[in-house]
């Protein structure tokens, strides 16, 4: 499926606004369908074979709520919680 450049900016866009909309909340129940759009633009923007620039960290999930895909486009390993930390 192709999508046009500006349909990119728009997507890198959406997640920038999705990302700010989950940091405004603590409620998991408001997170999830938050998380599931961010998911459903991240698969857009790597179906799309065009998506050239990994987003910087504030426009990124925190990683337990980060797509799979996310990591494996990227070539990331998926960071592991440190048994220390608070969960």
């Amino acid at each position: 499926m192709e999508t046009p450049r500006r349909s990119i900016a728009a997507l890198e866009k959406q997640l920038r606004t999705l990302a700010r909309e989950f940091r405004g909340t603590r409620d998991e129940a408001q997170r999830q369908p938050i998380a599931e759009r961010y998911a459903l633009a991240v698969k857009q923007l790597i179906e799309s074979n065009k998506w050239k620039r990994i987003p910087p960290l504030e426009d990124q999930l925190p990683d337990e709520w980060m797509p799979e895909a996310f990591f494996t486009f990227w070539s990331l390993s998926k960071p592991t919680r440190n048994a220390g930390l608070r969960a």
